[in-house]
């Protein structure tokens, strides 16, 4: 069985211009999705315009891209949610190698060095804990759930994040809410939950959007109800993940 052996790391630079921010030591089980972010925090902002990204690729170790997505005309970061899956183009997990993510932009390039493993090289890896950015804008990482994934179990190490994404319609007065509510959770959530309509339209459908990280060893169960707060009776739909953290 492979052995994981990834270690976490950052690096950023500015060289002719173009920025490099460099993260690595993510480490993610076979056939998992990946969330990432492009987020600008505190008031420095060196960059004379908006970043706008325009690629975003999956790379194995040769060099050879897994995955590639373009986005024509580019999507501005503030707004941008990159999505990859680690299956190659027929659906089967990828094998259990290092990869890294690439996220091109108008101000240069974010990277992120991924390791896929067998869920059990999770365990006993250590917290994870990198971090770097540049005039302010850093990459965040996450390991991506669903609806599909309902009933699912999956490991986190201390300090990675997980986004968890719902759908749903919020102009129906529908929502949905984590209902488990705990006092020393293994999960602290990272903001207050965020929907995404899908479209300008009025009525359009979305994605509610919960972010959270992974704070202390242990399992955590997530119970989501899809309910109108206003009344009592059962929900819509109700999905439930266990979460443990290594």
């Amino acid at each position: 069985m492979a052995q994981s052996t990834s270690k976490s790391s950052s690096s950023a630079s500015s060289v002719g211009g173009a920025a490099e921010v460099r993260l690595g030591g993510f480490v993610f089980e076979t056939g998992a999705r990946l969330a990432f972010e492009i987020v600008h925090e505190g008031d420095v902002d060196c960059f004379k315009s908006k970043v706008v990204v325009e690629r975003l690729r999956l790379v194995g170790a040769d060099g050879v891209p897994v995955f590639e997505e373009k986005y024509a005309p580019g999507v501005p970061a503030e707004t941008w949610i990159g999505k990859v899956h680690l299956v190659d183009p027929s659906g089967a997990p990828l094998p259990m190698a290092e990869y890294e993510v690439v996220i091109a932009t108008s101000v240069g390039s974010f990277v992120a060095e991924v390791e896929v493993a067998a869920t059990s090289g999770l365990y006993g890896l250590g917290r994870y804990s990198a971090a770097a950015s540049v005039c302010g804008y850093t990459l965040r990482v996450y390991r991506l759930i669903s609806e599909l994934d309902a009933g699912a179990s999956l490991t986190l190490r201390v300090g990675d994040r997980l986004m968890i994404e719902l759908e749903g319609n919020a102009t129906t007065g529908y929502a949905w809410a984590n209902t488990i509510e705990i006092e020393y959770a293994v999960l602290r959530e990272a903001q207050d939950v965020e929907y995404r309509s899908a479209s300008p339209l009025i009525g359009a459908p979305g994605v509610f959007l919960f972010r959270y990280t992974a704070v202390d060893v242990g399992p955590q169960m997530l119970r989501f109800a899809y309910q109108r707060a206003w009344e009592s009776v059962d929900p819509l739909k109700v999905v439930l993940f266990t979460v443990n953290v290594s």
